[in-house]
């Protein structure tokens, strides 16, 4: 029902569930901008969609808390997730999710970005956060829309892939081999022998092991892979399993060895001096994707400009050759 109020103003008094349920009286200056309300609001009810979104007063830690109950608990990380989704949270002033905007997201992280927080970081913490809508409107928990779903990303430079030369690689182990903790010389090796990521390589145990070949189970992507290894290798391995926790001797055995390495490239600093020298040796790209366990192929392309031969097709086949 549209009726004119006193004061000038015309006013909305509907109730579009019927009686007992929730009645909506709003005021405009005009009795069209009411008949137009008035249409919108009961177009909207029997599409069943509600009819006033601000009505949700969850924040974005109540979001995060139900996306972690419905779905994060399940990742391999999702703890740890939860804790840095509750972190950018906090962070943004843990507006109301119905509210929070990409301009919010925007302004903050510009802000980071001058007090020294890289834009790799940002890009991530975008990617945890619309994830969260995203999953949640996948559930159905979430009735609008992901207000980062059309944020570009901070465009970073492709950053060099750093490896190991054979001397570096010689003196690395060398001083593995002389650290208090044993398993770090052997975990090294295996590492460098596979491809493995360091997490990978250090929490082999007997069963992982089969003449003459190594599986990975706790693995990024979630599917096992497996890899051969040299007969000698896997003998004194499998001697050796299960391994210490020895990430710290590892990265003291670096220092040791005098060896450079760019920001945040420690970790994979074996895995990626693998690749490279399986690329240089004349290894397969294909072959690198399945060892890597890379689903997709663009990651192992990282690697291919060290190929011997790469682009030397273009002396053969360009216009002029001929």
């Amino acid at each position: 029902m549209i009726k004119k109020l006193p004061s000038g103003k015309w006013q909305v008094d509907l109730q579009p569930g019927g009686r007992g349920q929730k009645r909506i009286r709003k005021s405009f200056p005009s009795r069209a901008e009411a008949a137009r309300f008035e249409r919108w609001l009961l177009t909207k009810h029997q599409a069943g969609e509600d009819w006033n979104p601000n009505r949700d007063t969850r924040t974005l830690l109540d979001l995060v808390k139900q996306w972690y109950v419905h779905h994060g608990h399940a990742l391999k990380d999702g703890e740890g997730r939860k804790k840095k989704l509750e972190a950018i949270a906090i962070r943004l002033g843990n507006p109301r999710a119905g509210r929070f905007t990409a301009g919010d997201f925007a302004a903050y992280r510009l802000v980071r970005v001058d007090s020294g927080t890289s834009e790799n970081t940002l890009n991530h913490e975008q990617a945890y956060l619309s994830a969260v809508y995203n999953e949640l409107i996948r559930q159905g928990h979430w009735k609008g829309r992901n207000p980062l779903e059309k944020l570009r990303r901070f465009k970073l430079d492709e950053q060099e892939l750093a490896f190991l030369d054979q001397e570096q690689i010689q003196e690395l182990l060398e001083q593995c081999r002389q650290s208090s903790n044993s398993s770090v010389y052997h975990v090294v090796r295996l590492a460098l022998a596979t491809g493995a990521r360091w997490s990978e390589a250090e929490s082999v145990t007997r069963s992982s092991f089969t003449p003459h070949r190594v599986t990975y189970g706790s693995t990024k992507s979630g599917k096992n892979r497996s890899v051969p290894l040299d007969k000698r290798l896997y003998d004194e391995l499998i001697q050796e399993v299960p391994f210490q926790s020895c990430y710290s001797a590892f990265r003291s055995a670096v220092d040791r060895a005098d060896i450079k390495l760019p920001r945040g490239q420690l970790t994979h600093i074996c895995r990626h001096t693998f690749a490279s020298h399986f690329v240089m040796n004349g290894g397969h790209i294909l072959t690198l994707q399945k060892v890597l366990g890379h689903s997709d192929l663009k990651l192992t392309m990282r690697y291919a400009h060290l190929a011997p031969n790469y682009l030397n097709d273009v002396v053969i086949y360009n216009p002029l050759s001929r």
